[in-house]
């Protein structure tokens, strides 16, 4: 092991429970791994989380385990052997295994759902798909039940083995909104004071604890700052902090941050700094005597070591570097940083589409733009690569996600693979899209994919335009075509003016743009939000044009809190329901969408189409019939997002 590492793989000791580094995967929900029925963990599940153990991980906790009186998940009789069935897998790989017991409180709910939310008090509140809506005031026998709810499952978790409970004390679910100032309006016992306010976690943890002894560890989740007017920060927690430890029965604080009001910060997308709040857990760490585990966009070994090292925790909480790769701990030791693969902050894979799936009753799960593996670690082929029985040559044509993962795999299995690009460096249009303030976590699909390039032999040719001829002289087996995307270009008078460009060429800087611009946003993902974003960082008037209901509708809550945080921040002007019926000159006519009113703009330097991309795949269907086997993927095949071409780049890899 390095001695650069020697804090981050030094063990430590856990209430009872020895954990063998300082490495912890925190509890997260993973849609689509859970049996909808029971709300337990599947067989899919298990192997997730024995990926992580595998790869190294010294602790890992479950999901948000529902201890809500009207439907406990610890009170399903298949529960105990469940819990037991992952307990065991990850014990046998040196893990440490703790269940997250919680109750989500006036969050609780998903769009269109029936049952009404429990909360301390009746006010608004959104749910996990920032849906507000108006919880049940929780009665004092309702509250006393609740208790004995959290003191059961934690009794069902120690019966299946599990080394402890972790109390979800966070995120604006039950525990956190009792002991909010803003969330907690209560005039009895409950509600008031910080004493009162308090009252209801104590008791759920004296009463967790009776209930399994002191051979099991207790922890806690807990907000240290929940960024909502009136609600509490760091400052209240450092004395709210010791108040918890000193009762005493609690063997760890995880310290997070946030509510599903302050949603970007609880899954925190790039747009926020590495570390980005450590500070907190720095914080608490001052004023408990007990572990503390820190969390924000921590997904380098290095940066973990330092985190350590400097005394700001005594873990540190790794969840979606550990979604990206379940190795990182076993590289780490090894000494093969570079093949990390880094957790880009997106939040696409994990949350988005999981989320997406849990609301509208889909079953694909959570992924990962950087690890399709993601969640089929148990297929053959997926945890471990299987060798090609057919060694061959494979020509990839494009270096974006889609064409990268499909060489890596190809060249994992034994072929000899090439690929090729006309640009200068690897990793298409997220290249493109790093362009854009606080999006800079996209360069990291590049930086890892050329490392895997040389790492497995691909012969890589930049700045080449492939033509027929180049394929024909090639002589492959087979040929990946995985050519993306071009922009797509509306059809209205005036669209061919000088002063309309696209929104690749302005985030490349190939055209430039006026003061006053107005972007039209057709692409509902983040286009139109982020080429705002970078022109009103330059100091430039920016309208968003759209006829949707709003810009970036199917942007995932975390990264569209964050950008529209700093774009009305900068002064950008959103104008929903609205089209372009014409640009002349500097006049730009617009319409509304249902009444098909016009109005018009004057002065408008220079309009950005943010209209998104149609599939190139020309090249493909001039291929057919003259090479032995011709593939598309990516963009080329239908325009998605990351995760969906290095998904496609990941199959076909395993195909060939």
């Amino acid at each position: 092991m390095s001695q650069e590492f020697k804090h981050l793989f030094s063990p430590i000791k856990i209430g009872p429970v020895t954990i063998r580094n300082r490495m912890m995967s925190s509890p997260h929900y993973p849609m689509g791994y859970i049996d909808r029925l029971t709300g337990l963990p599947t067989e899919r599940l298990v192997q997730y989380w024995v990926a992580k153990a595998k790869g190294g991980i010294g602790l890992i906790g479950t999901y948000l385990t529902s201890v809500d009186v009207r439907h406990s998940i610890f009170r399903q009789p298949t529960a105990v052997k469940a819990f037991r069935r992952a307990a065991e897998a990850v014990h046998e790989h040196g893990t440490a295994l703790v269940c997250q017991i919680a109750h989500s409180g006036g969050q609780g709910g998903t769009a269109g759902g029936t049952e009404v939310p429990w909360a301390p008090s009746a006010l608004p509140m959104p749910n996990m798909n920032l849906e507000r809506g108006m919880p049940h005031e929780m009665t004092k026998g309702e509250i006393k039940a609740t208790i004995a709810s959290f003191a059961q499952a934690a009794t069902v978790c120690a019966e299946a083995g599990a080394d402890g409970v972790e109390i979800h004390g966070a995120h604006g679910y039950l525990l956190a909104e009792f002991m909010s100032p803003y969330f907690n309006r209560r005039k009895d016992e409950y509600g008031g004071s910080l004493e009162n306010r308090m009252r209801f976690t104590l008791e759920i943890i004296d009463a967790v604890r009776k209930a399994i002894g002191s051979g099991f560890i207790v922890g806690i989740r807990v907000n240290a700052e929940e960024f909502v007017e009136k609600g509490y920060t760091v400052d209240d927690f450092v004395t709210m902090a010791p108040i918890l430890a000193k009762t005493g029965q609690l063997d760890y604080m995880n310290v997070s941050v946030g509510t599903y009001s302050s949603a970007s910060t609880v899954i925190d997308p790039m747009y926020f700094p590495l570390g980005s709040f450590v500070y907190c857990a720095a914080a608490v760490k001052q004023v408990v005597d007990i572990p503390v585990i820190a969390r924000g966009r921590i997904n380098d070994p290095l940066q973990a070591e330092q985190i350590l090292a400097n005394g700001q925790a005594d873990m540190v909480s790794m969840v979606r570097a550990y979604i990206a790769d379940p190795e990182f701990g076993r590289k780490t030791r090894e000494g093969r940083l570079n093949e990390i693969r880094r957790c880009i902050g997106c939040n696409e894979g994990c949350w988005a589409r999981g989320t997406r799936d849990l609301i509208v009753g889909q079953g694909a799960g959570m992924t990962c733009a950087m690890n399709p593996a993601v969640g089929r670690e148990a297929e053959p082929g997926w945890g471990e690569v299987i060798p090609a029985p057919v060694k061959k040559k494979v020509m990839v044509i494009g270096g974006g996600p889609a064409g990268l993962e499909a060489a890596r795999v190809a060249a994992l299995r034994g072929h000899r693979v090439s690929l090729y690009d006309r640009g200068t460096q690897l990793g298409g249009q997220t290249l493109i899209a790093a362009k854009a303030p606080g999006r800079d976590g996209f360069l990291d699909v590049g930086r890892y994919f050329t490392y895997q390039m040389q790492l497995l032999g691909v012969d890589v040719h930049l700045e080449t335009d492939v033509t027929e001829r180049t394929v024909l002289d090639a002589k492959p087996d087979a040929v990946v075509v995985a050519t993306g995307s071009r922009p797509y270009i509306p059809d209205f008078p005036g669209v061919n003016s000088p002063n309309v460009v696209e929104v690749r060429d302005v985030l490349n800087e190939k055209v430039g743009t006026g003061h006053r611009v107005v972007v039209l946003a057709i692409e509902e993902h983040t286009q139109a939000l982020t080429v705002a974003d970078f022109l009103a960082e330059q100091g430039k008037e920016v309208q968003i044009i759209t006829p949707s209901h709003f810009a970036g509708v199917t942007v995932e809550p975390e990264t569209k809190q964050a950008v529209y945080q700093r774009l009305f921040q900068k002064g950008v002007v959103f104008v929903p329901h609205t089209g372009i019926r014409e640009v002349t000159g500097a006049t730009v006519v617009l319409y509304n969408v249902f009444t098909r009113t016009e109005r018009r703009i004057e002065g408008v330097d220079t309009v950005v189409l943010a209209c998104g991309s149609v599939e190139d795949n020309a090249f493909y269907y001039v291929l057919q019939g003259r090479v032995k086997e011709v593939y598309k993927i990516g963009d080329a095949n239908g325009v998605r997002r990351v995760h969906d071409a290095t998904r496609e780049g990941a199959v076909l890899g395993r195909m060939l």
